[in-house]
């Protein structure tokens, strides 16, 4: 799946180059540059198939294991995405696609054209890596050790490979797709300023159309992602009446339907009228009741810290921020309208690239915690719990834990509430990362390691002094937060009226 990062610098590249188009340093004809482009992405595809095919070949040769496999395969797909990313670069600025298309075959005329057609070659060269994945995949899965490591789980038919390409492309560009819906909208508000002789205010209007589109996204996502309803049963009311304890309104909790090839939760929308909650069935079938609520709980942290707001803000932040700093910088040192645009740009880059990364850490962070501290309150006073059955203890509300016997003694632990919780819920969250087969010590741009959610959970279960601690980060986070976007509007508003 492409990652959220990947999709933003491809779009900010397009917008740049949008912006301040430049002529290329090389002179060639328009077929040439064409048969360039093709030529470059086409290399790109048969690097991967040759990677694909040697892991195929180690496979069949039992050289290596499904889980090694499956871990060079993710690898490898980073890689060709990455290389995908710097190829649209080298298609726009150095082979000269950009200009080709925007001036010599008149795309600029119509609005958002020259975009859509800047990204096909990229958007293609990823439907052809996971159409050369897929063979992969099903060598794995009919080797049984990744989708199948106990023998009592059940069979689950592959997709077909077209079922599987289109799948990954509705999971991996549906924020491209979103936010190229957010260029559309804002087309019409732009239109009406300039229009109206307001166009410096054009940056700030835009803010319009983008939370029309946050507060419909949820209902497009569910629909895209063809997820089903949770049927009503005992894991349903369970999961119900959590949200409702905590105040989390929502419409729907949702089975995100994956083929059973990816574990995972997430929460969309903005308010309750518009929320959902997402399990995947791999997720459902994988983990006990009382590890699903345990991980449902996290996802209601993110409700009940109102983290959605904030990386909205966040977003928000960066925007003004860039658009204010250009601003003055063009009126100050005179630069060109080319020059001014692509600082503007460059800053927000950088701005999301760093701090969005740092408060979506933050908030994972509290968002676990947040989960912890939930399973503190179902287990209750301080409890001693069998090791042998640590992993699953999560006993249901209105449990009486008995006592242990003599002969227990041995393999009993004490812990407090919030050891437990912490226990309990990074029991949960390592079983999801084994499941996916990735590494604890790895981080993403918006999650943390899993080592480091565990190490970090620990530490906050056993010292109120790194409870207080950790609060203050949050405070100091959100503080920044709102320094910047009220420093962002401030200068964007005292630049836009000079």
């Amino acid at each position: 799946m492409i990652a959220p990062l990947q999709v933003i610098i491809l779009l900010l590249m397009v917008a740049a180059f949008n912006a301040a188009p430049q002529r290329p340093p090389i002179h060639l004809s328009p077929f040439m540059i064409v048969l360039l482009v093709i030529l470059a992405h086409g290399a790109l595809l048969l690097r991967g198939r040759r990677r694909f095919a040697s892991l195929d070949q180690q496979l069949g040769n039992g050289r290596t294991s499904t889980f090694e496999a499956a871990g060079a395969i993710q690898k490898t797909l980073r890689r060709l995405t990455a290389f995908n990313i710097m190829l649209l670069a080298a298609d726009l600025w150095l082979f000269g696609f950009g200009y080709l298309v925007k001036y010599h075959w008149n795309a600029h005329h119509i609005p958002m054209l020259s975009s859509v057609i800047w990204l096909i070659a990229p958007v293609v060269t990823w439907l052809m890596i996971w159409y050369l994945e897929y063979p992969l995949e099903v060598r794995i899965h009919n080797l049984g050790e990744l989708s199948q490591p106990d023998d009592d789980l059940p069979t689950h038919a592959l997709p077909s490979r077209m079922q599987y390409v289109n799948m990954q492309f509705r999971h991996g560009m549906s924020l491209l797709v979103v936010l190229l819906g957010f260029d559309l909208l804002t087309i019409p508000f732009t239109a009406l300023l300039e229009h109206l002789n307001l166009g410096n205010w054009s940056e700030i209007a835009s803010l319009l159309p983008a939370m029309i589109l946050f507060l419909v996204l949820p209902a497009i996502i569910v629909r895209y992602w063809r997820t089903t309803r949770l049927p009503s049963g005992p894991l349903r009311t369970r999961l119900e009446d959590l949200s409702r304890r905590k105040k989390v309104g929502f419409m729907d909790i949702r089975i995100w339907n994956t083929y059973y090839r990816i574990p995972n939760a997430a929460i969309l929308g903005l308010l309750p009228w518009c929320r959902y909650f997402l399990l995947t069935d791999l997720l459902l079938e994988r983990l006990e009741p009382q590890q699903v609520e345990a991980v449902f709980a996290h996802e209601v942290g993110h409700g009940y810290h109102r983290h959605i707001w904030w990386y909205l803000l966040t977003f928000t932040a960066a925007d003004l921020l860039g658009t204010g700093i250009s601003l003055w910088a063009g009126n100050y040192w005179s630069l060109s309208d080319n020059a001014a645009m692509l600082l503007n740009f460059s800053i927000v880059g950088l701005l999301l690239l760093f701090g969005f990364s740092q408060v979506s850490r933050l908030c994972e962070h509290q968002a676990d915690w947040f989960a912890a501290r939930h399973i503190a309150d179902r287990v209750g006073a301080t409890v001693q719990v069998p090791v042998a059955s640590a992993a699953e203890y999560l006993p249901p509300e209105d449990t009486v834990v008995d006592p242990p016997r003599t002969d227990e003694l041995a393999m009993i632990t004490q812990e407090t509430p919030y050891q437990a919780g912490a226990r309990i819920f990074s029991e949960s969250l390592t079983m999801l990362v084994g499941i996916a087969n990735r590494p604890r010590d790895r981080a993403g741009w918006m999650h943390p390691s899993t080592q480091n959610r565990v190490d970090l959970l620990a530490a906050l279960a056993e010292s109120p002094n790194r409870q207080k601690q950790f609060a203050r980060r949050i405070w100091l986070m959100r503080l920044g937060i709102l320094i910047a976007a009220a420093t962002g509007a401030a200068l964007t508003l005292w630049a836009a009226s000079q």
